[in-house]
């Protein structure tokens, strides 16, 4: 494979982009879950730490130096394998909502997804040269199987384990990314 070295501005941005999407979709997939606290004050006390906690990686990016201790190394190809990537965890996905809403198995939605985006990181660890990539989805498709096992259970209990599950392994993946680089 024919890589090249990412310069500093290309490996800053990647590294912002990275924290940026983790926050963000952890913050998404805290909402999907949270349905199980209820429309009370948990469910708002919940939502404002989980907003606190993704606003809170995206603002230290700037402000935390990245221990990074070599070069990014980008197959030559990156751009193109992302795409193709995502692409496929969109065609999964949709397949996935048409098929399980088409057996009315929708309590098992939440956890599949989890899992088909947990899958899509694992080849996105190379392509970003970012080896947490693959604990980030290891540690989603667990919380999607959870949730599919959850799913026996309804789907507002699914949603909250792989919702609670897959926000947990975004932020931590996105600290991560963000004490790295």
């Amino acid at each position: 494979m024919e890589t090249f070295t990412a310069p500093d501005t290309m490996s800053r941005n990647m590294r912002r982009n990275g924290v940026t999407i983790c926050a963000f979709f952890g913050l998404g997939w805290f909402i999907g879950g949270a349905g199980l606290l209820g429309d009370g004050a948990a469910y708002w006390i919940g939502l404002a730490l989980a907003a606190a906690v993704s606003v809170g990686l995206v603002a230290a990016v700037p402000r935390v130096a990245s221990r990074r201790e070599r070069p990014r190394e980008l197959p030559k190809d990156w751009a193109r394998r992302y795409g193709i990537w995502i692409g496929f965890e969109v065609v999964l996905i949709a397949a996935a909502v048409l098929a399980l809403n088409g057996l009315d198995l929708t309590a098992f939605l939440p956890g599949t997804i989890a899992a088909i985006v947990g899958a899509h990181f694992i080849p996105l660890a190379p392509a970003f040269d970012e080896p947490k990539y693959r604990w980030t989805g290891y540690a989603m498709i667990l919380a999607g199987a959870a949730g599919v096992a959850a799913g026996m259970g309804g789907v507002v209990t699914a949603g909250a384990v792989a919702g609670f599950g897959s926000a947990l392994a975004l932020w931590v993946t996105g600290y991560a990314v963000l004490r790295r680089g």
